[in-house]
């Protein structure tokens, strides 16, 4: 039987919570704390090493992972000039990619063989920066300003850091307000999730020159519920609007999921051959505030409640359809999860 270990970052408590999945069965093993809030979440599995974002104070958190008891120690802090929202690591581990949303800064930060970092070359700045992705040989990565309405694209040297393509930016629809993104395995496709307008952006990636183009967009939302498109400094909840979160495909690549916040759903995306978007499969009503979840590798959903200290586990049907499977305590503000073969 396979064995996992599912980690959840609880950003307001500052703890992060360690499961075991072995085969379809999710067992709490361990509650560890941070001190500090925040908690975007990178795995160096290779030296069991886990990276915390924080936002008190400006940085990043060293832990080290015992995979027997699932346990997370502080072992190190390295400061940075934002409030850390997120953290991509790249696939050898020598680099870690870091940006921050209300500073809107990024950067690069050099990972030793100790787990240790240092900055590497100058930090970028665009405004209200909300997630970074690098592709997996590390020459290249994408910082998304939701503010802006961008993706900005770089080249990656070891030495000297992030470096501006031609042009350094691509648009994403005006007033929609890119949030997440993600690569396909192949990295000939990038998919944005938009918070303002609940739909996926589809780009494709030139594997030569690393350079996007924008040739798709796709609702990811229901239509039915009375929300509206919202727009920066907006009270999604007071008003009633959008408020799209996060996405992820599943393992084959055919599904894409992404979740709304107001109306506690996670919409379902056919995903064509070469990476085409295709129509909504399925809706589904998930826990309250789903802004961060993770596809397992049994094909299951984990989705964190922000607000209500639960994570949920769900099981998709032919059509991607969720059926609710068991809840589980987390704490305050949950919503990172990263999955780590055992």
């Amino acid at each position: 039987m396979t064995s996992s270990l599912v980690l959840v970052g609880n950003s307001k408590d500052g703890t992060i919570i360690t499961f075991d999945l072995s085969g379809d069965q999710l067992t709490q093993l361990a509650v560890s704390e941070v001190g500090a809030p925040g908690l975007p979440l990178a795995v160096d599995a290779r030296r069991d090493r886990v990276f915390a974002g924080t936002t008190k104070p400006f940085g990043v958190v060293i832990l080290k992972l015992d995979r027997d008891s699932g346990t997370l120690s502080p072992i190190g802090h390295t400061e940075v000039e934002g409030a850390v929202v997120y953290l991509k690591l790249s696939s050898d581990g020598s680099r870690l990619f870091w940006g921050s949303y209300h500073q809107g800064v990024g950067g690069v930060l050099a990972v030793a063989d100790d787990g240790s970092l240092s900055a590497v070359g100058d930090i970028i700045s665009y405004p209200n920066i909300h997630s970074v992705q690098a592709t997996s040989d590390g020459l290249n990565a994408y910082y998304v300003s939701l503010h802006d309405d961008l993706v900005a694209q770089y080249s990656v040297d070891a030495e000297t850091g992030l470096h501006p393509l031609d042009p350094p930016t691509v648009a994403a629809p005006q007033g929609s307000g890119p949030r997440h993104l993600i690569l396909s395995s192949d990295e000939t496709s990038v998919y944005v999730i938009t918070e303002y307008s609940g739909e996926v952006l589809h780009y494709r990636r030139d594997p030569e020159s690393g350079r996007l183009e924008l040739v798709a967009t796709q609702i990811c939302i229901p239509t039915d519920r009375g929300l509206k498109h919202s727009r920066f400094g907006a009270d999604p909840r007071a008003e009633q609007l959008i408020w799209a979160a996060d996405l992820h495909l599943d393992e084959s690549e055919t599904r894409l999921y992404c979740s709304e916040r107001n109306r506690a759903t996670i919409t379902a995306l056919d995903i064509a051959s070469g990476g085409v978007l295709g129509g909504v499969t399925a809706h589904s009503e998930v826990v309250a505030q789903p802004r961060g979840f993770a596809v397992l590798p049994n094909g299951d959903l984990l989705v964190a409640s922000e607000i209500d200290r639960i994570v949920a586990q769900y099981r998709p049907d032919g059509d991607s359809a969720l059926t609710l499977v068991d809840t589980f305590p987390a704490g305050l503000g949950a919503y990172w999860i990263e999955v780590i073969d055992r």
